[in-house]
């Protein structure tokens, strides 16, 4: 799978373009995602299946795809009926102009919303359960590259190991609405 964080620096402050998936989704039908999410395709490398979700979900032009950069991965693991499954996301940034809009070209964004950063992790902590599971942590992969979760937060070193080692999201899937966690 690929996830691109889109954001946009307005000063010193650092904005995140958050989707909401369309209600016709199979899967977390209304949840919170990033900007630009797909599966990887047989036949197709990574950066090319980037660069294709960006122009169908988010009707990115060429030349601020040119911005689009590898940032690593993320893993995780999940409980199915037959097992633990083990998933890795390619992590990819693309910083856009302040003044893009990006719009759904494909039906499977509900809307965008660009919400300051600070703003984007209080949702994490505070409204979890309105979060696709695998976005979330995206987005702290994020917060942590970006210095918005640094070594002298107290859950640093926590989060930087779970976010490589495979953290088991199975929980997540199970939460209630108004759960609250930590980051």
């Amino acid at each position: 799978a690929v996830h691109i964080n889109g954001f946009v620096r307005k000063g010193r402050d650092t904005w995140m373009w958050v989707g909401r998936r369309a209600a016709s989704k199979a899967t977390y039908p209304g949840l919170l995602d990033q900007f630009v999410a797909g599966g990887q395709p047989t036949g197709m490398t990574y950066q090319e299946n980037a660069l294709k979700e960006c122009q169908e979900e988010a009707s990115c032009p060429p030349e601020i795809l040119d911005n689009l950069r590898p940032c690593g991965q993320v893993s995780y693991r999940y409980a199915t009926r037959r097992g633990l499954s083990t998933k890795v996301i390619n992590v990819y940034d693309l910083e856009v102009p302040s003044d893009f809009q990006p719009y759904n070209g494909d039906g499977e964004v509900a809307e965008f919303m660009l919400m300051p950063m600070e703003e984007v992790l209080d949702s994490i902590r505070n409204d979890l359960a309105q979060w696709k599971p695998n976005s979330a942590l995206t987005v702290v992969d994020f917060a942590v590259r970006h210095g918005y979760i640094g070594p002298d937060d107290d859950e640093y070193n926590e989060i930087t190991h779970l976010l490589r080692a495979g953290v088991d999201v199975s929980w997540l899937t199970q939460m209630h609405h108004g759960t609250t966690c930590t980051l």
